[in-house]
C-alpha cells in the first residue's frame, strides 16, 4: 500500500472522530470531542481555549456550544 492510499484510509477512519462547528459566515471549524471537553473546562475556569472564539460567534443554546455560552454569560452576570 502506497503512502497516499494509507493517508486516505487514515482520513476516512478519522472522519467519525471529528465534529464541525458551522459559523454564521459559513466557515466550518473541525474539532474532536476531547477538544470540546477542554473548551467546556476552560469556560468553567474562565480560561481561554482555541475553540472559544468560534463558539462565541455562534447563536445557539443547544449542545456543548450552548452550554459554553451559558457558562460564559453566567460568569459575565456574576461580574456585573
Amino acid at each position: 500500500m502506497g503512502l497516499r492510499e494509507w493517508v486516505k484510509r487514515l482520513e476516512r477512519s478519522a472522519e467519525g472522530l471529528h465534529n464541525t462547528l458551522t459559523l454564521p459566515d459559513g466557515r466550518e471549524v473541525r474539532y474532536t470531542g476531547e477538544e470540546m471537553m477542554e473548551a467546556v473546562i476552560a469556560a468553567i475556569h474562565q480560561e481561554e481555549h482555541h475553540l472559544l472564539p468560534y463558539i462565541r460567534q455562534m447563536d445557539t443554546k443547544e449542545g456543548m456550544p450552548g452550554l459554553i455560552r451559558a457558562l460564559e454569560e453566567s460568569h459575565a452576570r456574576e461580574q456585573g
